[in-house]
């Protein structure tokens, strides 16, 4: 986390009042010339910002006109324009809920794509520095990216998800371990002995399948030897892989990522879903409903929205030294393909 000076600091090196430094950055004809110079030249020195919110807040109280909406930026980096909307793909849409829970708070969210033809991070950040927008709330990368080059100290962010690997910036993302490990907890109370984990879909996060796992293997533990089933493959599965694996270990119960697609699998072998086998999604997708758990795509971009605001009052940007991430547990819903089997 970046710590910038506060007014009061520059104030106590300069040996003048808090107002004094205030007028001297605004460049105030009442503070004498060469007052203001020193002062800027010592804001400049500590790092001082002035915060842009109190800011703009002040400008509205001195004019008497209200503060127009301030605007946020949600930055998406795919291929395409709107290659990050629902209809190009199943995952989740975190940007109406988080437009949704900024407009609570006055803001404006809007839309900028990174990969506009010519386009620069040094002029993207000068795009968004022209227009005062401070904030950035980074959406998910697309498949086999994991990296932005941004000059971060200028503004605030947060991203979603865990697909931005580089910078590490403060995040948002689901509670995938807790994901699993309810998953588990729900298979072995309704009487499931042998439990297997298949990734049909390979994840746009490798520490995502990291944390499955970690719950799978955690609570795989509660279940006598004989039935602890290993992994099905590598990350993502093929489909033979899957039927060697499933016609030898015989699973009463899968947990997966892509249900839709395992249930295609399965009744090539001719295995009867719920009656033969049970299915938990442990990734909820948009189009395919399945037993599982289920997290609100509007939440966790309204958790985005209230981290960076959070960030933007107290004026602390750039990338943290220490990067606070918040986990959405899941809603659990039934969809009739996990039955008791007590």
């Amino acid at each position: 986390m970046q710590v910038t000076a506060t007014l009061e600091d520059v104030a106590k090196r300069a040996g003048v009042h808090r107002t004094t430094v205030s007028l001297s950055l605004r460049d105030h004809p009442r503070i004498p010339a060469s007052t203001r110079e020193r002062v800027k030249a010592i804001a400049k020195e500590l790092g001082y910002r002035m915060n842009p919110l109190v800011s703009a807040l002040m400008q509205s109280r001195r004019s008497g006109k209200p503060v127009k909406h301030a605007a946020l930026a949600y930055v998406t980096n795919y291929p395409t324009r709107y290659g990050w909307r629902p209809e190009h793909h199943d995952r989740p849409n975190f940007f109406p809920g988080a437009a949704e829970r900024a407009q609570d708070f006055g803001y404006k969210l809007e839309h900028f794509w990174l990969a506009e033809p010519g386009m620069t991070p040094r002029r993207f950040c000068d795009m968004l520095s022209a227009r005062s927008i401070n904030g950035l709330i980074i959406g998910r990368l697309p498949p086999g990216q994991s990296s932005l080059e941004l000059e971060w100290n200028r503004f605030s962010c947060v991203a979603l998800g865990m697909t931005l690997r580089s910078p590490i910036l403060h995040h948002v993302t689901e509670n995938h371990y807790d994901t699993v490990w309810q998953s588990m907890d729900r298979c072995r109370e309704r009487g499931y002995k042998r439990v297997g984990i298949v990734f049909p879909d390979g994840n746009d996060s490798p520490r995502v399948g990291d944390r499955w796992l970690g719950a799978y293997f955690t609570q795989q533990l509660k279940f006598p030897a004989r039935d602890r089933l290993p992994l099905c493959s590598e990350k993502p599965t093929e489909e033979a892989a899957f039927r060697t694996w499933f016609l030898k270990h015989k699973p009463d119960a899968i947990l997966v990522n892509n249900a839709r697609l395992l249930i295609e699998w399965l009744d090539k072998l001719k295995v009867k879903v719920p009656d033969d086998v049970g299915i938990v999604s442990i990734e909820h997708r948009r189009d395919f409903e399945c037993t599982g758990m289920y997290y609100d795509p509007a939440k966790i971009g309204g958790l985005a929205v209230e981290m960076l605001i959070g960030l933007m009052h107290r004026n602390e940007t750039g990338v943290p030294s220490v990067q606070h991430e918040v986990l959405l547990t899941g809603e659990w819903r039934e969809h009739r393909m996990l039955p008791s089997r007590l």
